[in-house]
Parts: structure tokens; sequence; C-alpha cells
């Protein structure tokens, strides 16, 4: 399948999805009964236009999540007045707020296609007015006047919100055919669950300060609101610095071999879509990653800078010394506590064949962890589909066809089977690889080399 013809596909699925999402939108906006003020309630007024603004300018402050890159999700601290504004305004108000910030964010602000601000739009509105739907339903109490809360329907309003408003947005980045749907939900919450729980009383003290204070109380919570934007922008931070450290120490390693610049950051991607299609837990995704990624992190020491920078093929001597990388890679990733136990067995093990021929434990079939069998298919793949100073890269159809040919001897064959089929590991391979002619020589020579992995020492 071609990327363009995959690329149709995931804008169909998002399409129908916003589509879908915009007729439950139009069924909750328009069922239930409205509430017009009347002209003279300039209060009223003042305060639809003055959360309404509140709502565009938290939402216009948003933050990339780190955890979903390639998708562009973004997290903002607007469903604090969004929240709010369920227990001062009556239906249809906080849903038509709520829209309307996420319109004019997406649309002048971040300047997205318009497929994605109909979406936005659509999802925001039916976040807000299925949860204030639940919150009215619960007795929860809506005014302008007096203050009460009840802590039932609010805690029902919150739960709503982020179901809707996480889900929804998860449905999109799955649609689109990066991940599932409950991994690209698992990093959308990450690890901020617990901060937007607590984040959400301050819409409480938000609408409690506009009914005592009116604009004089908005005032007040400006900062309280930005200081939380700065909570999740640090948490963020960290997680993104994080990464770009191992992937810089990874490329100072690569840095070494011109044939290996960019192979573990490749090999990662490639395991990552191998686990998440075979259904395995977001967690297990992101520790198979980073084992990928630090697979060959032992070459940092200078007994192998020799073998990495000969041209050509490894003597059986260099081989054996090539060999010891999986234990002294694993050894070093140890040193990091939270890389301890899965991920460095991982490592250590990404060299076992399927028939128990690999190194350095021997390990065989469901002995050898399935992190380290799907970095064995991975780091293959990439080792055939990237020049080497003995060969050219092969195409992705020759690749596979070397990987069906050691199924069972060196690959799982269950593994096998989904990167066969897989068009996330054609996306990430690119079209090029799949048309490209290679010269027969090269071909040859490949099919020579029956364990691919052990002769270049990847």
């Amino acid at each position: 399948m071609s990327t363009s013809g995959s690329e149709r596909k995931d804008s169909l699925r998002l399409y129908l999805l916003t589509v879908m999402l915009s007729v439950l939108t139009g069924i909750g906006l328009f069922l239930p009964e409205w509430s017009f003020p009347s002209v003279m309630q300039s209060q009223y007024w003042n305060g639809l236009v003055a959360f309404a603004l509140l709502g565009i300018v938290c939402d216009s402050t948003f933050l990339p999540i780190s955890r979903i890159t390639s998708a562009n999700v973004r997290s903002s601290v607007a469903f604090i007045p969004l929240l709010a504004s369920v227990l001062l305004f009556a239906h249809p108000w906080p849903m038509l707020m709520s829209g309307l910030a996420a319109l004019v964010v997406d649309a002048f602000v971040r300047r997205k296609p318009m497929i994605r601000v109909w979406f936005n739009v659509a999802q925001y509105m039916l976040a807000v007015g299925l949860g204030g739907l639940l919150y009215r339903l619960l007795g929860g109490p809506v005014g302008l006047v007096d203050f009460h809360f009840a802590l039932l329907p609010f805690l029902a309003l919150v739960a709503t919100f982020f179901i809707v408003n996480q889900g929804s947005v998860a449905l999109g980045v799955a649609s689109l055919g990066q991940m599932s749907v409950w991994e690209s939900w698992s990093r959308i919450a990450g690890g901020s669950l617990l901060y937007d729980f607590i984040s959400s009383s301050l819409a409480v003290l938000l609408a409690f300060l506009f009914t005592q204070l009116q604009f004089v109380g908005l005032a007040i919570l400006i900062l309280p609101l930005f200081f939380v934007r700065h909570m999740y922008q640090m948490n963020l931070q960290v997680e993104r610095v994080n990464r770009e450290l191992l992937e810089l120490m990874v490329k100072a390693i690569e840095a070494r071999d011109p044939y290996t610049s960019g192979h573990s950051v490749r090999v990662a991607e490639y395991a990552r879509q191998i686990a998440r299609e075979i259904g395995l837990n977001p967690k297990l995704v992101d520790q198979i990653g980073t084992a990928a990624l630090l697979h060959d992190v032992g070459k940092i020491y200078e007994e192998f800078a020799p073998l990495l920078r000969k041209e050509g093929r490894l003597t059986p001597e260099e081989r054996m010394l090539m060999q010891a990388h999986p234990v002294r890679s694993a050894e070093l990733a140890g040193t990091i506590a939270e890389f301890r136990g899965k991920v460095q067995v991982d490592i250590r093990n990404h060299h076992e064949n399927y028939d128990g021929s690999g190194y350095p434990d021997g390990l065989t079939a469901d002995q050898i962890p399935i992190g380290a069998r799907i970095i064995m298919v991975a780091d293959t793949l990439d080792a055939m589909t990237t020049d080497r100073p003995y060969r050219k890269a092969l195409t992705l159809q020759r690749a596979l066809e070397e990987l069906a040919k050691h199924s069972g001897t060196q690959f799982d064959p269950r593994l096998v089977a989904v990167v066969s089929k897989s068009t996330g590991i054609r996306r990430l391979l690119g079209p090029q690889l799949a048309t490209e002619p290679i010269a027969v020589a090269s071909m040859q020579r490949a099919s020579r080399a029956p364990r691919i992995r052990s002769q270049i020492g990847s």
C-alpha cells in the first residue's frame, strides 16, 4: 500500500469521526431546552463574554504533548474556565463558549486544517455538553447570584469532560493510523491525570469568586491559572529533555560509524510499531522502544571502535568480540535505575535467535523476552534497508523475503507475519524502498548472508 493511499484512508477516517462527533454535538446542543437571558441582564451577558475570552486566552497558551509528537496533540488549561461556566450559566451557553474557544484558537492561532478545527470544536462542545447534562441531572446548582456547590455532580462533570475530551482525541489519533485508541489515550493522559483532577478544583474557586466579586474575582484567579499551566509545562519539559538526552547519547555513539547513523532511532520506531500491532499495552510499548533505542549503547566502549570503523566483513575473532556488545549495553543501561529489569533484559537478549543459536545465553522461542524478539526483527529490518559497506540497501520486498526465509530459525514467525502485513512499517520506511531497484550483485551478496545481523554486528 502506498503512503498516499494510506494518508487518504486516514483522512477519511478522521472525517467520518468528525461527522459522528458533530452529529452527537448537535443532538446535545438542540435537544435540551435553551435558556435565554433577557437583554437587560447585563451581568449575565458580561459574564458570558468574560468567560468566552478567558477560555480563548487559556486555550491559546497551549503546550505540545511530547508523548504524541507526530500527531501534533496539544494541551491547555482551558478546561478550568469551561468547567466553571457549567456552574454559572444555563444550557446552551457553556457549549457555545467551548466551541467558540476551539474555533478561534484552532482557526486563527494554531491555523489548523479545517477538518481538525471542525473536529476540535465538536469534541469540546460534546465534552462540555455531556458533562453539563450529567451535572444538571444529578442536581448540580447553576447560577450567577448565589454560589452553591454539590460535590457528586461536580465530580461527574469533571470525569465526563475528561473521558469525552481525551477519548475523542485518542480516537482522532487512532484514526490517523499512528497507534491504537488505548495507547493514544494512555499517552494523552500520561502522568497528568492527577494534575487534571486537582486543577479542576480551580473551576469551583473561579465560579465562587465570580459570583462574589465579578471581574475582580476573575483577575484574582489569573495567576493561579497560569501557575497550573507552568506545572504542566515543567512536566512535559522533563519528559522531552530525558528523551532528547537519550537520543543525543545514542547519536554520539553512532557518530563513530557513518553507516549506522540514525540506526537506533529508526529501530526504536520500528520496534514500537511492531509492539503496537501485536497488541502490547502502552507501558510495554514504551519499554521496548527505550530498549531498542539503547540496544547498542555498549559499543561506546573503546574495544569496539576498530570493529565499527572496519570496512568489510569481520573475522571470526572480531565477530566473537562484537558478540559481547549486548551484555555491555545491558550493563551500561542498568546504571540507570529506571532501566533495570525489563529494559535491561530486552537489551541483553536482542541477539538471541528463535532456534537457540543466538547469543549471549542461547535462549529459544518463548524463553526470549518478547521485547528482545521484536528488537531482533526491527534491528535486522533497518540493517537490510540501509546502505552498508559491503552492499547497498535492499528494497522492502527483498528485506521481507529475507525475514521470511529465516522465520522460525532467527526470527519469531509471528512477528515476521506481522511485519509482512504492516502498513505502519511501510509508512515508516517510506515508499522509495518498495520501488527502488537494487543491483543484482548486491542481492546475491545479501543472499549469501543468512545470519545478516551476526555478520554486520548491528
